[in-house]
């Protein structure tokens, strides 16, 4: 069974306080990857002033920074500092600190151990510059300006070979976004990438690095299945689904609804899956056909009624469509529950117009409705809004006799007269 882990909270912020990160500074969080005990890594901005935060069993690194700043090609220096840029690692007991700043028109840095200056010089420069570059593989920040200077300087294999020197799954997973909007990625290159992503911890990183390998427009099948089995991997159902919603956005290929429709099988929540299918649903390119069977894939993985019943809302204008439309009379006769069935087959109902071939089946569907009150409610909905035809007439008033309650039948025969 798969974690279900929110991505920020009340605990994790009570967590992030105890370990004491750096004040957030700028106005979003991109990212806060929960590991269960609470908040691992806090990364915020993307320029202008942020700071960033990782601690593990391996590092303790964090940063903060005051105005823009570009990393050399080696994340060993800076290529442009606006403000100020401080990076400090606790490691065996020892705090490195380096700090980079602006003098006479030329970025200089300082590095501190324990507090104390460490005199400049090669020394000073070689540890800050090495505490320089594992923010800068830990972190994930600035990672767009960094894989176009690495580009710049050694092409894609620059990239890629850094790639697998990065230390922080939240990294990864921007580097590879990165690389997959400003290169064009080869077979080859999405399967190694691919196989990274499996390496990763976290959930936000690997959905991140997959859904922009997804946007690669010369996929073959065999780079596709690669990318589906890293997503297979992706224990949080969240995660899942946004990838679902990052391709419901796009152009409704063949290819990016067999991606999508392979995805919502991997997601185990109703929720979730109920808000990827409508997301889906919501694509005006993506054909009936193609809707049909997202409705029919909801129908056998939905288990809660009124989940299942926001499918059927979703659905919305497409149920006119003959293979929509019985999609969603299939999705109905799955709903047990009275009341959930009726506001199903009243939402239906509102959608079809005069013309559409399915009226008598969703009367049909109505004698299932396990209430004789709710049924009554039904027939009334119906009857408001179906063409006045004496076969449908004579089918509403049909289902109305199936009422037990004497009220009830009363009620909705005069209703339908």
């Amino acid at each position: 069974m798969r974690s279900h882990l929110t991505a920020f909270g009340v605990g994790a912020a009570l967590s992030l306080v105890a370990a004491g990160a750096f004040a957030l500074i700028a106005p979003r969080i991109a990212a806060a990857d929960d590991d269960g005990d609470g908040v691992r890594i806090i990364n915020t901005g993307d320029g202008g002033s942020g700071s960033f935060h990782l601690k593990d069993d391996a590092l303790n690194i964090a940063a903060e920074w005051k105005r823009d700043f570009s990393f050399a090609a080696d994340g060993r220096s800076l290529t442009a500092l606006d403000g100020k840029l401080e990076v400090v690692s606790k490691e065996n007991g020892v705090e490195r600190k380096a700090v980079f700043a602006v003098k006479s028109g030329a970025i200089a840095a300082s590095f501190f151990r324990d507090d104390a200056a460490v005199p400049a010089g090669p020394d000073a420069d070689r540890e800050a510059g090495d505490l320089l570059q594992l923010f800068a593989r830990s972190s994930g920040v600035n990672a767009d300006s960094r894989v176009k200077a690495l580009i710049a300087a050694g092409g894609k294999a620059a990239v890629m070979d850094e790639i697998g020197k990065l230390v922080g799954d939240h990294a990864a997973g921007a580097y590879i976004e990165a690389l997959a909007g400003a290169a064009a990625l080869t077979d080859d290159d999405v399967r190694v990438l691919a196989e990274r992503v499996i390496g990763l911890d976290s959930d936000y990183a690997k959905r991140t690095a997959l859904a922009a390998l997804l946007d690669t427009r010369t996929l073959s099948e065999a780079a596709t299945r690669s990318i589906l089995d890293a997503a297979k991997t992706i224990e949080g159902d969240h995660e899942l689904r946004l990838i679902v919603d990052d391709l419901a956005g796009k152009e409704m290929s063949a290819r990016n609804f067999s991606v999508a429709a392979t995805l919502i099988g991997e997601i185990e929540g109703d929720h979730e899956v109920r808000l990827a299918v409508g997301a889906l649903l919501e694509n005006e390119g993506l054909a009936d056909a193609d809707a049909a069977r997202a409705i029919d894939a909801a129908a056998a993985a939905i288990e809660g009624d009124h989940e299942l019943r926001l499918v059927i809302d979703a659905a919305d204008d497409r149920l006119r469509g003959d293979d929509v439309g019985a999609a969603g009379l299939r999705a109905i006769d799955r709903i047990d529950g009275a009341h959930e069935r009726r506001l199903a087959i009243e939402s239906f109902a509102g959608a079809l117009d005069e013309n559409a071939v399915h009226w008598l089946a969703l009367i049909e569907a109505a004698k299932a409705v396990d209430s004789d009150h709710e049924r009554r409610l039904t027939l009334e909905a119906i009857g408001s809004e179906a063409p006045r035809t004496d076969e449908i007439r004579a089918a509403l008033r049909k289902t109305a006799q199936t009422i037990e309650s004497d009220h009830d039948r009363r009620l909705a025969l005069e209703a339908l007269e």
